[in-house]
């Protein structure tokens, strides 16, 4: 069985997905225990894209590693899935995309810079705010093309930068730009909604593909190493055979 986990970074494409992948069983952004609970229900084939925190308790590294010790493939992109994947790479988790790589070399090492704060499950997981690599992204994108000034690059980035990530968007950063007026922060939503590069999204069709293929990409060896139960795993396998 394939499992993906997603919500927000999928939401536009899952009906698409599902026609295209109809082996791979979707399920919502991952918390505490899903990834255990998934290989119980017998996951071979894991990916990780969207999870929890914050309002609920993360998918726990332990899981993952549970799941790689019970030789189920697992990989993660894009959001708390190229988090994960950096932080377990080492056990062979499987690092899918620029933004999962990024962490893996320090060029992006904050939590918030993949955060967003988005509705539930009922609303389509409907985005409240923006992802910082999104905004970085899209203000590249721009800058590429000659529609905003390096001056202004640099002072959107600055802002992108400092601003709480669940008050994050272009508008939200083109409005407290100071340098600008009114019609000009008009006209750079307008040329940021034409030039938007959705990163996360892009690395999250990757693992799309790789959830759906045998392939895998290579993993560098790490040292040996066994799973080893501790009080705190049997307490979660106890909850989850309660609520099972």
């Amino acid at each position: 069985m394939k499992v993906l986990f997603t919500g927000p970074t999928l939401a536009s494409q899952l009906a698409n997905i599902k026609e295209r992948c109809p082996d791979i069983v979707v399920r919502g952004p991952a918390a505490w225990g899903d990834v255990a609970q998934a290989v119980r229900d017998g996951a071979t084939r894991i990916g990780i894209v969207d999870g929890y925190f914050e309002q609920t308790r993360s998918v726990w590294h332990k899981e993952i590693i549970f799941a790689l010790s019970s030789g189920a493939k697992v990989a993660g992109a894009a959001s708390l899935g190229a988090l994960r994947a950096a932080e377990c790479q080492p056990f062979g988790m499987i690092p899918i995309g620029s933004i999962a790589h990024d962490y893996i070399s320090g060029t992006l090492f904050d939590d918030s810079d993949v955060a967003l704060v988005h509705g539930p499950a009922e609303l389509n997981y409907l985005a409240l705010s923006e992802p910082r690599v999104n905004v970085v992204a899209t203000l590249n994108a721009m800058m590429k093309d000659n529609l905003i000034s390096e001056t202004e690059w640099k002072n959107a980035k600055a802002v992108a930068d400092r601003m709480f990530y669940a008050e994050l968007s272009l508008r939200s950063v083109f409005a407290n730009m100071q340098v600008m007026n009114a019609n000009r922060v008009e006209r750079m939503i307008k040329l940021a909604k034409a030039k938007y590069v959705d990163a996360k999204q892009a690395d999250a069709l990757e693992l799309v593909d790789w959830l759906q293929s045998d392939m895998d990409e290579p993993v560098a060896p790490g040292k040996p190493w066994t799973f080893n139960q501790t009080s705190q795993w049997i307490e979660m396998c106890e909850d989850l055979d309660a609520k099972n």
